[in-house]
C-alpha cells in the first residue's frame, strides 16, 4: 500500500491551500516516528511508518506535552514562525515547507523543513538560509549523503525521469512519482482523462483485490468514493488496520481450531482402530470355547494347544501363558473377549461424540475464513471462550451489538443467510413455521431462510436461494452441491448440541451451483 508521488502532490496541494499564512503554534513528537506541527486552524503531521505520509489534520489528536528529541529543537527554531510556501520536489515523495519568522533577540531567520517520505529512508530535516543542516529526525553520515548537524544538505532527487505535469507527450516513458498502480490506472485511461483526474484535488478511494487503496488516477474499477486527500488517507489507514486485526485475529483463531481438529481426528482415528477389534470377537469367542473344550489337554508350563474345531475339522493353535496354569489362561481368554466388547462399546459412543464435535469445529472454522469483519469475528471469539475452545481472557469488544444477516432479495422474497453460529442460531430460531429453511447436505455451511410471508415460494426462488446458501458452505468453489430444504417446522435443536448445530426431517435435495453475487 505504498502512497507514489501523486498522491503525495494532492496531499501538498491540500496543505498549501489551508496552511500558507498560517504560524506554527507549537511542535510535537507524538511517537519517536511522527511530528505533529499545530497551526492556529489546522495541524499537518508527518509519519516516517511504512507507509510514510503527510496529511492535513483538523482536530489536534492526543499527544505528549513535554518536547522529545527532534521536536524539542524544533519548538526551540521555529515556533511561531509562519509558512511561506510549500514544495513538492518534481512530483516526488520529497519537499520542504518554506519558513520565516523571528529569533529570541529579533532576528529574521528563514528555514526549510525537509520531508522525504520514502519508506526506511524517511526523515525529516531543518535546513537554515546557508543551506546547512541544523538538526535531523534520523541522523547518520554513509558514503553517498551525511545528514549531520552542519553538514550541507544536498536533496533527494530523481532526474532520471520525466515530470509527467510538465512532459507528457509520451505516456510510454518513466514518470516520478509513478507507481505501478499509476500507471496501470494511466494506460487504462488514457491521457486526457489521467489528466483530468489530476486536475481534481481529490483522491480515489477503492478496494481491489480485497484491499483497500487511494489513487490520484481514477482507478479501473467504477465502484470508488472521491474524497478530500487527507480524508482519504485516514480513511485509508482506518480500513486497513482494521483489515490488518482481522486478518490477525482470524490467523489466531483458525490455529486455534485447526488444532482442536487435529486432537479429535486423530482421536477418530484410535477410536475406528478400537472399533475394528470387533470383527475378531466372534473368533476369540470360538478360540475361548475350544480352549475350555479341550482344557484337559494343557498343564502348567505349555505355551499353546493344538485342538480340532468342531465346526470344520481343521486343526489350529491357541497361545497359552505357560507362567500360568490352564484354568488362569482360560479365565484370561474370556476377560480378554470381555474388556475387547466393552471398549469397542464405549469406542463407539465416542466416536459419534468426536464426529458431532468435528463437524462443530468444521463448521466453525469455515465461519472463521468467511468472516469479513471485526463484529463477526467478535461473536466467533466469544463463542470459542463459550465452548472452552479459548481460555477466559478479556474479551473483544463488539463495535456494534446489533446481529446483521447477509440479505438478499429475489423476486420480492426476502433471503437472509447467517454469518456465524450465533447469528445461524438467532436465524433459525426466529424464523416462521412456514419459511423456507436451507443448508447444505452433510457439507459444513451457513444457515439460509426464505421468508415465505405467507406465500407458496417458487422453485425458482428456492433454487436461487440454495445456489446462495451454497456459495456460503465449505464447497463454495465446487460445482453441482447438494442443498437440503425444508420448511422450518421440521427443524429442530437437540439439546446441549453445538451452536450452529440442528437437525431436519422431511426434506429435499436440490441441486445447484454456488452463485457468484455481491448483493
Amino acid at each position: 500500500m505504498p502512497l507514489d508521488g501523486l498522491v503525495f502532490h494532492k496531499l501538498i496541494n491540500e496543505i498549501k491551500e489551508n496552511c500558507l499564512g498560517s504560524s506554527i503554534r507549537n511542535i510535537y513528537q507524538p511517537i519517536n516516528s511522527e511530528v505533529l506541527i499545530q497551526l492556529r486552524n489546522n495541524n499537518i503531521l508527518f509519519s516516517l511508518n511504512n507507509p510514510a505520509y503527510i496529511m492535513l489534520l483538523k482536530d489536534k489528536p492526543e499527544v505528549p506535552e513535554n518536547p522529545v528529541n527532534f521536536s524539542q529543537y524544533l519548538r526551540k527554531s521555529i515556533k511561531g514562525f509562519k509558512i511561506k510556501n510549500i514544495v513538492q520536489l518534481s512530483m516526488d515523495r520529497t519537499g520542504y515547507i518554506e519558513l520565516e519568522g523571528f529569533n529570541l533577540i529579533g532576528d529574521l531567520k528563514k528555514y526549510r523543513l525537509y520531508f522525504e517520505l520514502m519508506g526506511r529512508n524517511s526523515n525529516l530535516i531543518l535546513v537554515n538560509s546557508e543551506n546547512k543542516i541544523e538538526d535531523a529526525l534520523k541522523k547518520y553520515n554513509e558514503n553517498l549523503r551525511t545528514i549531520l548537524p552542519g553538514a550541507k544538505f544536498v536533496p533527494f532527487f530523481d532526474d532520471s525521469k520525466k515530470n509527467f505535469l510538465l512532459d507528457h507527450s509520451n505516456i510510454d516513458d518513466l514518470f516520478v512519482g509513478f507507481s505501478k498502480k499509476s500507471y496501470k490506472f494511466l494506460k487504462y485511461n488514457g491521457l486526457d482523462k489521467t489528466l483530468k483526474s489530476l486536475g481534481n484535488n481529490k483522491l480515489y478511494f477503492f478496494k481491489e483485490d480485497n484491499k483497500y487503496d487511494v489513487s490520484a488516477i481514477k482507478p479501473i474499477k467504477e465502484d470508488f468514493e472521491l474524497l478530500d486527500p487527507s480524508v482519504a488517507i485516514l480513511k485509508l489507514f482506518e480500513f486497513s488496520s482494521n483489515q490488518s486485526r482481522i486478518i490477525h485475529l482470524k490467523k489466531d483463531l483458525e490455529k486455534i481450531i485447526i488444532k482442536e481438529i487435529d486432537k479429535n481426528e486423530n482421536l477418530k482415528y484410535k477410536l475406528l482402530n478400537d472399533i475394528s477389534e470387533e470383527k475378531n470377537i466372534e473368533d476369540l469367542i470360538n478360540k475361548g470355547e475350544l480352549l475350555q473344550t479341550y482344557i484337559f489337554k494343557a498343564k502348567r508350563g505349555d505355551s499353546y494347544i493344538d485342538v480340532s474345531d468342531w465346526n470344520n475339522g481343521k486343526t489350529f493353535r491357541i497361545e497359552l501363558d505357560p507362567l500360568k496354569n490352564p484354568s488362569t489362561n482360560l479365565e484370561n481368554y474370556f476377560k480378554k473377549i470381555k474388556k475387547i466388547k466393552t471398549r469397542v462399546i464405549i469406542s463407539k459412543k465416542r466416536l459419534r461424540k468426536t464426529e458431532n464435535i468435528l463437524d462443530y469445529l468444521y463448521q466453525l472454522l469455515l465461519t472463521i475464513e468467511e468472516s469479513e469483519d471485526i463484529d463477526n469475528l467478535s461473536d466467533i471469539r466469544e463463542e470459542m471462550f463459550e465452548e472452552g475452545l479459548l481460555k477466559k481472557d478479556k474479551k473483544l469488544k463488539r463495535k456494534n451489538n446489533k446481529i446483521s444477516f447477509k440479505t438478499f432479495k429475489f423476486k420480492d422474497f426476502d433471503i437472509f443467510i447467517g454469518k456465524n453460529n450465533k447469528q445461524n442460531d438467532e436465524l433459525t430460531r426466529n424464523a416462521s413455521k412456514e419459511d423456507i429453511w436451507l443448508h447444505t447436505h452433510n457439507i459444513p455451511g451457513s444457515h439460509a431462510i426464505i421468508k415465505s410471508a405467507g406465500k407458496i415460494v417458487p422453485d425458482d426462488v428456492i433454487e436461487y436461494a440454495a445456489s446462495l446458501e451454497a456459495s456460503f458452505s465449505k464447497a463454495k468453489m465446487s460445482y453441482n452441491v447438494p442443498v437440503d430444504f425444508t420448511t422450518r417446522d421440521n427443524v429442530w435443536k437437540p439439546k446441549g448440541s453445538k451452536p450452529g448445530m440442528w437437525l431436519y426431517k422431511n426434506y429435499k435435495t436440490i441441486i445447484v451451483n454456488p452463485k457468484k453475487s455481491d448483493t
